[in-house]
């Protein structure tokens, strides 16, 4: 069985629609790229994905169980926002960490413990007690993942994940990726940069208009997305684009 089942996902503002009848299911453990031109609902689809909007029908189902509130998927999917300033509110790397649990309301030894596994997880030990604004752009972009898995969401979203880094920055959260994955967590990541994140994941979707226009295994899906004004790199096969080398 799939852990994520999406079945003909809908949302519209005005009578304008902005997806339609989105479906598609993902495997435990599978990290899968959603790509497409401006305006084609990818950051939309996260939002109703998380409960940020809500859909005008559809079904979204994780380990056989449908989510039909806000609430219900406010709680399985993390999202990691494209602008880290949105999510880095702690005066410490840390006390970043800490903030959601301490919201949820954990326990003062779990939310210790569980900080403490984050720290390790994502190599923050050297950077843990200062505060995150003078942190790297990677730097950054670890941490508010790592504050997102700290609540142990289900499924982890990512809202263009590489903007605005740098190349090292780049290479380390793409390693961040790809150790996560390797640990079984499911990650769905929106990005318009796919030569950089091709290599790394098992499926590909490509939206246009609101709507899915092909998706299927990473590796067979260069054709279709340079079919869809994606940019990767001419004649590049799939080995060309690791970044990880």
């Amino acid at each position: 069985m799939a852990l994520l089942s999406v079945d003909n996902l809908s949302f519209s503002i005005d009578g304008t629609k902005l997806l339609e009848n989105i479906s598609f299911f993902l495997e435990k453990g599978s990290l899968t790229l959603i790509a497409g031109k401006n305006g084609s609902g990818k950051s939309m689809l996260l939002k109703c994905l998380k409960g940020l909007e809500k859909p005008d029908g559809g079904r979204i189902t994780i380990d056989g169980r449908e989510l039909k509130r806000e609430r219900e998927r406010m709680r399985a999917f993390g999202l990691v926002f494209q602008d880290t300033s949105l999510e880095i509110v702690g005066s410490t790397v840390r006390k970043d960490i800490a903030f959601g649990l301490e919201n949820l309301r954990w326990e003062r030894e779990r939310i210790q413990e569980t900080t403490d596994r984050m720290v390790s997880l994502f190599n923050l030990e050297k950077i843990q007690n200062l505060p995150p604004s003078v942190l790297s752009g990677g730097e950054k972009r670890r941490l508010s993942i790592a504050g997102v898995l700290a609540m142990e969401p289900e499924i982890i979203l990512m809202d263009e994940p590489l903007a605005n880094l740098d190349y090292p920055s780049i290479k380390m959260v793409l390693s961040t990726l790809l150790e996560l994955k390797e640990k079984g967590i499911t990650i769905i990541i929106v990005s318009h940069e796919a030569e950089k994140l091709l290599s790394l994941t098992d499926n590909t979707i490509i939206l246009s208009e609101g709507k899915i226009v092909n998706m299927g295994k990473s590796r067979d899906m260069m054709d279709a997305l340079r079919n869809n004004e994606v940019y990767l790199p001419p004649k590049a096969n799939f080995e060309d684009l690791s970044w990880l080398k």
